[in-house]
């Protein structure tokens, strides 16, 4: 279970505190050495807190010979167009080597399908065929364009053809979010997570889930509802899931309590 507060290394020990690096984050046994803080309402704002919901986000495997850090996505200028989109949904393979980054939107769909949670998450979620290159997290980079990123890019929208051969890719990609993106963000719009750090954060928020389920009561979001990421320049960012609403495990009818 995770700490019952997130604590802050204490700004007497560093001066004026503006933003910290999320190694600065962490929990605190005797209280001394660190000061306890609200992950959702930071001290001087020492860090960004952001809804999930208003991010976009892309899952990236480490060739070979790469680190993950050589995995992360740091462009600021997207160009997508319709037929590139269109030949990266059916080119599975990407044969040729022509295919663009796409991207998904922070929903229960997509941490299905990038084998953050489970595919099958029961009667409440449709079931999700998760991307199998993204099998093993431990070698997966977790790109998130920030809102403020967000707001400065537009959706590339696909029509479709008339022929079910070329378009049942596309509807099988755009069911689960995936979509091209055109415009021009910013470094700062930028932030990254491991793969394993992101799988170990939402399946612990599910398991708090299932427990409230279970024990008929509301799910601890304050202390299980968030993740920490990892801005460009090494700040932290608050990635806010507490009004993820889609996500959340509904309770039975009383009468079936």
């Amino acid at each position: 279970m995770r700490s019952q507060s997130i604590t802050l290394v204490i700004a007497a020990l560093f001066g004026s505190v503006t933003a910290v690096p999320c190694s600065y984050l962490g929990w605190s046994e005797d209280g001394e050495l660190f000061g306890n803080a609200d992950p959702f309402d930071p001290p001087q704002n020492a860090w960004d807190v952001v809804d999930a919901n208003d991010c976009w986000v892309r899952w990236q495997v480490a060739g070979s010979g790469q680190t993950l850090n050589d995995a992360r996505v740091t462009k600021t200028v997207f160009e997508a167009t319709e037929s590139q989109i269109r030949s990266t949904i059916n080119n599975y393979k990407n044969d040729g080597g022509t295919n663009i980054q796409l991207w998904l939107p922070m929903r229960t769909r997509s941490l299905q399908y990038s084998y953050m949670i489970p595919g099958n998450l029961g009667a409440d979620h449709p079931v999700v065929d998760p991307q199998g290159s993204l099998s093993d997290s431990s070698a997966v980079m977790v790109s998130i364009i920030l809102p403020s990123g967000k707001e400065k890019l537009e959706v590339v929208r696909l029509t479709r053809t008339g022929d079910y051969e070329r378009d049942v890719n596309i509807d099988r990609a755009e069911d689960v979010g995936i979509t091209g993106l055109r415009g021009t963000i910013s470094r700062s719009d930028w932030a990254y997570i491991t793969g394993s750090e992101l799988r170990v954060n939402m399946r612990s928020m599910l398991e708090e889930q299932k427990r409230a389920h279970r024990g008929n009561r509301a799910w601890n979001r304050q202390d299980f509802a968030y993740v920490l990421a990892e801005k460009i320049n090494g700040d932290c960012v608050v990635i806010d899931f507490r009004n993820f609403a889609e996500f959340v495990i509904r309770l039975p009818p009383a009468s079936f309590r």
